[in-house]
């Protein structure tokens, strides 16, 4: 398993493990995906989150996404956030 950069990181130490292992596992299944490619597996991961009662914070999502887009491109940046938003709109929707 390639362990991501992102994480690493010491602003993320008080996100649960099984967040995080959560988060491991979906960020490997979206790797290299463009946007249109990575939408299903997050609709998928938004039902998983739930069916595992993982629910994460506004602060740990947005937190998490902007580790993971350090040292990343303005226009991946740009999608990322994109991603983001849409991602928080499933999440809203799953409440």
């Amino acid at each position: 398993m390639n362990i991501p950069e992102w994480f690493q990181d010491p602003r993320i130490k008080d996100i649960s493990p099984a967040k995080l292992t959560f988060l491991l596992n979906l960020a490997q299944q979206i790797e290299g995906k463009n946007q249109k490619q990575a939408m299903p597996v997050l609709v998928g991961a938004v039902a998983s989150a739930s069916r595992q009662n993982l629910q994460f914070t506004p602060e740990e999502f947005q937190l998490i996404f902007e580790i993971m887009k350090e040292g990343k491109s303005e226009a991946d940046k740009r999608q990322m956030d994109e991603t983001l938003k849409k991602a928080q709109k499933m999440m809203k929707g799953k409440k």
